[in-house]
């Protein structure tokens, strides 16, 4: 896979324009590059592969480059930096800085609602709890990363849809999502928890008959 089809890919899956990730998911020294959606299906790829240190460093020029030029630019929005396991337990004074900074990498933070999905555990400072809207978002974002458990999960949520009138089959729910941005399974998700679930016990018995299970 080229960089640009891993870009494309990414940008599939993640939303986004701006992308900065490893060349080399496996190699925990593998450098970094960058990529740009600049409109009509186009990337603009940085040639030369960065160090997580000059990637990052890169990437806040070009964003205060573009920023000058006039372009709008939201970090949470349109970047993707991304690391893979093998770059995050790598033996590098900058992950292990990333490693150590509190919520760094929490996957998809900016997807849940402050409130409606997680709330502060005040019995674990570092924690949170999961409503059952955000254990609904939290088991979709888990699928879409091919965690088994999360599509199990999912599996369940799409039957029960399929028989509250949905007007697909619980596979072709499945389908519709999987085409989907993170971004835009995280809105749906919130459209059929408020239209078709009429008590936060349907989530929670979903949970609880999951528990355990074997994948």
């Amino acid at each position: 896979m080229t960089i640009e089809q891993m870009a494309r890919e990414m940008q599939q899956r993640l939303g986004g324009k701006i992308f900065v990730f490893p060349i080399r998911d496996g190699d925990p020294f593998s450098h970094y590059a960058i990529a740009i959606d600049v409109g009509a299906g186009q990337f603009k790829m940085y040639e030369d592969s960065f160090s997580i240190n000059e990637a990052a460093a890169c990437l806040l020029t070009l964003i205060d480059s573009l920023k000058s030029e006039g372009f709008e630019v939201e970090y949470e929005r349109d970047v993707r930096f991304v690391s893979y396991g093998a770059q995050m337990n790598a033996p590098d004074v900058t992950m292990r800085r990333i490693r150590n900074t509190p919520g760094a990498f929490k996957p998809s933070s900016q997807l849940m609602e402050k409130g409606a999905d997680v709330r502060p555990n005040p019995e674990d400072p570092e924690g949170v709890l999961l409503s059952a809207r955000g254990i609904l978002k939290f088991c979709l974002l888990e699928m879409m990363d091919k965690n088994p458990k999360g599509a199990l999960f999912m599996g369940e949520y799409f039957k029960l849809l399929a028989s509250r009138r949905y007007g697909k089959t619980a596979a072709a729910i499945k389908q519709e999502v999987r085409r989907m941005s993170k971004h835009e399974a995280v809105q749906w998700a919130e459209r059929t928890y408020t239209r078709y679930i009429s008590n936060d016990r349907d989530i929670m018995d979903i949970f609880q008959r999951l528990r355990g299970a074997e994948v």
